[in-house]
């Protein structure tokens, strides 16, 4: 019988696609549809937002309105529109469209300009509408207002982009970001919850209560709670410019419908008409409006409107009922077009907080999807461009009232308005790789600010304060831009592992060393990496396929032997075949770019240097070229030459150094201009390329959360070996396996030898085995048809004494991921070096060459030990030791001076101290103590107070 019929026999998964395809590399026609649709929501909601979107927002931004001497002014927004990114006019290009490669390159932001059609009238009377420029805005890559929307993939990679370019972030500054999908509460439902911090808003408030978050068409949002008192009553509370305020629920029924007190009376208790409790609690809400003289609507608008009016920075003109409607417009369930349905919906509200606060209706779980909803990209860049837009009628304004020759009004008029952006407290962006950023609170923007660009104030008020966050589904790097959603779906039989260990490798994915991009000539990013041997997968899901992940390999398939061998693998360690590593395994560089701007350089006003050297300068020895910089593949050290400028006025020549204790190659250099093409040689980005191969304390992992530390690189003929003669790449401790419980990877190392042995690809996607189908029985007729062991071992001898190995071996071929977490990044040493000017003690951190701080728990520890004199030693004769002049007599380390010097002619040379209280210098004694001991007295001093020492 043929050995390998059975397994032949066996059902197989999705076929995966040839590596050897003839077609591989060759641009397509078109882009891949899977990978497009991972940004489609991002890229279809900004489009939205900017077309559709920017409208309805327009149309329901109010008048901004004032009166000036007897004349009543106003400004109405009738129509914005934002364009494709371009060149600023009046530039000399060849192209006037600008693209996002552009952009990353010189470090600028891809924006389109904001233009509106603003009517300005005179006591209600038109006086023309003024074309007017308001700034500019961040454009979506990928969208339809973006230069690349609808490119083909060849025309994308003569763009300089990736052939399967997604898109859906911006580009701020030459740093791409992302806004993340938000869940926020289901808008426009009435949801019931018990807060016990409620508690504390004032006396009488309780848990109870029922929220809405109420949005518009245009995704204008306001939250509204109505709260539960103790006396029975309700209290509506609503934020207004990010104020809160509170309005006892009778006045609002009152405001808003002309209904009788007994009808509202009716609709309150609309199906409780027997609960004595809630027709108390009615009638004493409806009683508070009586006592305050407001019996009609009318007059209850007025009172309302007499309140609010000064918060509302209404016009003078409006009467107060047209401000307490302007209230309830702006307020009160602002998603509703009529008064009347507002109404309802209170007393709907109403209801259903009585039903809560009486226990007839459970609370509803706002942690539910059933009340959430998603916040899109571009329905958020839409409120902050509305909220924005107001703002940017000011200057317009101004330039209007300047033109027509009317006085200035700006400084009696305008007051500084407040741009917080509290709207969102929730809200994080994540930008690529993983920084993240919270919106910026509380910003006050002055009236240069307003002035300003559309641009700085989109930035200031809605984004980028740029803050570390440890979240729980982003991270770090991705490949390409956002697949942080389908990492998990990129390990194989994750179906066989401890789901805690898929959790991990979904983070330590984001942390690969891959080959996240293919433009690496035209980035100009801070810091990318680059694995310079990848490899296809042997083993890997069909969705990696699906995503065409082959473009953006992250790892290396490795000869891995389970076995304890040496004492340099236990725990998490892991041995490394050295031949293998001078053989290229897991090699890798990483690129850093640094702008060198001459203007940052230059007093105002003076434009005189440039990039240069000075003819026959001996300080550059033919290490920079003639325009002062270095040559491209250069290798740099500490201490080389790293560019020059000169000064053409004066002549004088200005040589930097290479800083960096690591060396590197110089892999591009770009010369960058500004936005309008006039800049003069004063600006270049230099791209270096620092090789990072794996070193001792480097971090591997496997794709299912089996991290390693490499902890040595172990010579071949020292390795263990097989019957073959094959000698594996890595040595992996199989004390590993049994708490993590990664059967995965046992699998893994089974099914990528079987691949290697019949030169097939094999399909790891999770459940398509199961108890009859096993994945042992399938991999393990393949490895025996192939002649090999049918549990994947194999008899290894000892690489030191050639003696069999007693035990079998597992031995296969893993996927292994080089991490980004290297011991270069994070070492930290110090022996003799800088410190303190104050203290005089030894300064801390690894960019100054410091150390780490000996602290309380260490000078504990070595208390415990009692090892005495090594703490007396590591505290005092290693940090701050000082010899100091003490006056026995009086006790002051303050008073001992050193007398003055002899004259020239006197033979006398040795000079005294003397104590300046006592007047005296056989007194005088040294002790040694801490330099900062002596600061401390002298600080106290400072205060009056004295520190006297009992010297004996």
């Amino acid at each position: 019988m043929d050995p390998g019929s059975r397994w032949r026999n066996l059902p197989s998964g999705p076929t995966l696609k040839h590596l050897t395809d003839p077609s591989y590399g060759i641009p397509r026609e078109q882009q891949k549809a899977a990978l497009q649709e991972l940004t489609r929501a991002h890229v279809e909601s900004f489009n939205y937002a900017v077309h559709e979107g920017l409208g309805l927002a327009v149309q329901a931004i109010p008048p901004f309105e004032f009166a000036f001497k007897d004349e009543r002014i106003s400004f109405t927004i009738l129509d914005a529109v934002i364009s494709p990114p371009t060149v600023p006019k009046g530039t000399i290009c060849k192209e006037v469209s600008v693209y996002p490669a552009e952009c990353r390159g010189r470090r600028s932001t891809y924006r389109g300009r904001l233009t509106a059609d603003i009517n300005w009238a005179v006591n209600g009377i038109s006086k023309g509408i003024i074309k007017q420029f308001l700034g500019y805005v961040p454009i979506m890559v990928k969208s339809k207002l973006c230069n690349l929307h609808s490119l083909p993939p060849q025309a994308l990679i003569e763009h300089h982009e990736e052939a399967e370019e997604m898109g859906g972030y911006f580009i701020i500054n030459g740093i791409e970001k992302v806004i993340r999908m938000l869940i926020m509460p289901r808008r426009n439902f009435p949801i019931a919850m018990i807060t016990p911090k409620w508690k504390t808003r004032g006396p009488g408030y309780t848990q109870y209560g029922v929220s809405m978050h109420c949005v518009r068409e245009e995704h204008s949002a306001v939250n509204m709670n109505l709260h539960y008192l103790e006396n029975g009553t309700v209290m509506l509370n609503f934020i207004y410019r990010k104020e809160l305020f509170f309005l006892p629920l009778g006045f609002a029924l009152k405001a808003l419908v002309s209904f009788s007190d007994y009808q509202i009376f009716q609709e309150l208790i609309k199906g409780k008409e027997d609960d004595s409790f809630l027709r108390n609690s009615v009638s004493q809400m409806l009683r508070i409006v009586m006592e305050e003289g407001c019996s009609t609507q009318k007059q209850v608008l007025n009172y309302l409107g007499e309140c609010f009016r000064v918060k509302l920075s209404v016009p003078d003109w409006y009467p107060n009922e047209q401000a307490a409607e302007f209230l309830f417009n702006q307020c009160i369930c602002i998603h509703l077009k009529s008064n009347t349905e507002k109404f309802y919906m209170l007393c709907l509200m109403t209801r259903k907080l009585f039903a809560l606060a009486k226990g007839e209706c459970m609370e509803d779980n706002p942690d539910s999807l059933v009340n959430q909803e998603v916040l899109t990209p571009g329905q958020l860049f839409l409120m902050f461009l509305k909220g924005s837009l107001p703002l940017m009628e000011l200057p317009t304004g101004h330039t209007v009232l300047r033109e027509k020759r009317i006085p200035p009004w700006m400084e009696v008029v305008l007051i500084p308005m407040t741009g917080k952006s509290s709207l969102y407290p929730g809200l994080f962006l994540f930008t690529t790789p993983c920084r993240l950023v919270r919106p910026v609170q509380n910003l006050e923007l002055g009236k240069e600010e307003l002035i300003g660009t559309m641009e700085q104030i989109f930035m200031n008020v809605a984004i980028f304060e740029d803050e570390v966050f440890a979240g729980v589904t982003t991270h770090q790097e991705l490949f390409p831009h956002s697949l942080l959603s389908v990492i998990a779906n990129f390990i194989p039989f994750s179906d066989h592992n401890q789901s805690p260990r898929n959790m991990y490798q979904c983070q330590m994915g984001k942390q690969t060393m891959g080959f996240p991009l293919l433009t690496y000539q035209d980035r100009s990013d801070n810091k990318l990496y680059r694995l310079q041997t990848p490899q296809s997968p042997l083993v890997r899901p069909s969705m990696y396929d699906y995503y065409d992940m082959d473009n953006y390999p992250i790892g290396t398939n490795a000869i891995v032997a389970v076995i304890s061998y040496t004492g340099y693998d236990m725990e998490d360690a892991m041995i490394v075949n050295k031949a293998s590593w001078e053989r290229g395994f897991a090699h890798g560089s990483v690129y850093k770019s640094e702008f060198i701007d001459l203007s940052e350089k230059i007093k105002q006003g003076d434009s005189s240097l440039v990039f240069g050297i000075k003819p026959g300068d001996p300080r550059v020895l033919q290490k920079l070229d003639d325009d002062g910089l270095p040559f491209i593949g250069a290798k740099l050290q500490y201490g080389d030459p790293y560019y020059s400028y000169l000064n053409l006025n004066t002549g004088e020549s200005f040589v930097m150094y290479y800083k960096s204790k690591e060396n590197c190659v110089v892999d591009n250099i770009k010369v960058c201009s500004n936005d309008t093409g006039s800049g003069k040689f004063k600006c270049v980005c230099i791209t270096m390329r620092v090789p990072r191969n794996p070193t001792i304390g480097d971090k591997f992992a496997s794709r299912h959360g089996q991290k390693g530390i490499l902890s040595r690189l172990w010579p071949a003929e020292d390795m263990p070996f097989t019957e073959s003669g094959m000698v594996p790449d890595i040595l992996f401790n199989p004390h590993g396996f049994p708490s993590r419980m990664t059967i995965g990877m046992l699998i893994e190392s089974m099914a990528g030898k079987s691949a290697a042995l019949h030169g097939l690809c094999h399909d790891a996607t999770p459940f398509i085995f199961s108890e009859e189908n096993s994945a042992l029985e399938y991999f393990g007729e393949m490895l025996k048809a192939a002649g090999y062991n049918f549990y994947g071992t194999e008899r290894l001898y000892s690489g030191i004494s050639g003696l069999e190995l007693e035990a079998d071996i597992f031995i296969g071929v893993v996927y292994y991921q080089r991490l980004r977490h290297m011991v270069s990044d994070k070492f930290q040493v110090r022996t003799t070096g800088a410190r303190d000017r104050v203290t005089n003690q030894p300064i801390g951190g690894r960019n100054v060459q410091g150390g780490i701080r000996f602290g309380e728990m260490e000078r504990d520890a070595l208390l415990a030990h009692g090892t005495s004199f090594l703490l007396h030693d590591r505290l005092f004769n290693c940090s701050d030791r000082s010899v100091a002049h003490v006056c026995v007599k009086c006790g002051s380390l303050l008073s001992p001076l050193l007398e003055k010097p002899p004259p020239s002619w006197s033979a006398m040379r040795n000079r005294k101290y003397n104590c300046t209280l006592c007047n005296r210098s056989d007194t005088i004694d040294t002790v040694s103590v801490p330099y900062v001991f002596r600061y401390f007295v002298a600080e106290l001093a400072a205060m009056n107070i004295k520190v006297k020492l009992d010297v004996v």
